[in-house]
């Protein structure tokens, strides 16, 4: 998801590039009108952008100044304004997702029981499937015996073996959508945790060294 360069520098200068969202001392956002007089905001508008900002910390104590920019055009105008919705949205779901979770390992942790809960329906599933193999291995040589001397096999043995066939190809349909169910999860939280280490500053387990490596 790669934005033109053009693009990248202009929502820069909409959003304070030289500091990230969570290092950004900057709180309020002071330009002085027409008339001298000044004007504080909590966030940068185009009037800013137009005559030069002082970025104010908390205590409202200088943290930087910025030149006067260009009039945007009209695209550009539109283009910072996504960018500033969508920097605001990133940050509403950070705050959100530090809700859920204070660090790394609380996801990760959730992840788990949530593929040892689908896991739990696995074995199960596993268990009947084998159990139904082994009566329908039991008909099916009943079946087969009397083929063997001759005789016809009775239309209810043939139609136990084949229900038998149907449950089967339908307890491998839900093992194979259990086993999707938990790759979904697993790719579900990978982006969630890569982005706590990135917010906390936690750093990824490096991978296991190969046996003999």
């Amino acid at each position: 998801m790669h934005r033109p360069l053009a693009a990248i520098l202009l929502a820069g200068a909409l959003s304070s590039p030289a500091w990230s969202d969570n290092d950004d001392p900057a709180r309020w956002y002071r330009y002085y009108n027409e008339k001298n007089q000044p004007t504080i905001t909590d966030r940068i508008t185009e009037e800013h952008i137009r005559r030069g900002y002082d970025a104010l910390d908390k205590g409202m104590q200088l943290v930087r100044k910025v030149p006067p920019q260009r009039a945007l055009t009209p695209a550009e105008a539109a283009a910072a304004k996504a960018a500033r919705a969508a920097a605001a949205k990133r940050k509403e779901d950070d705050q959100q997702l530090l809700r859920l979770y204070s660090h790394p390992h609380d996801a990760e942790q959730n992840r788990d029981r949530q593929i040892e809960a689908v896991q739990v329906r696995i074995d199960f599933t596993n268990s009947a499937l084998s159990r139904l193999k082994e009566t329908r291995a039991k008909a099916a040589q009943q079946a087969a015996k009397l083929e063997r001397t001759g005789r016809p096999v009775p239309t209810p043995l043939r139609e136990e073996i084949g229900k038998h066939d149907q449950q089967i190809q339908q307890l491998q349909a839900e093992l194979k959508a259990r086993q999707a169910e938990q790759q979904r999860v697993r790719e579900d939280f990978a982006p969630i945790i890569q982005r706590l280490q990135e917010l906390t500053g936690t750093v990824a387990p490096a991978p296991a060294a190969a046996p003999g490596g």
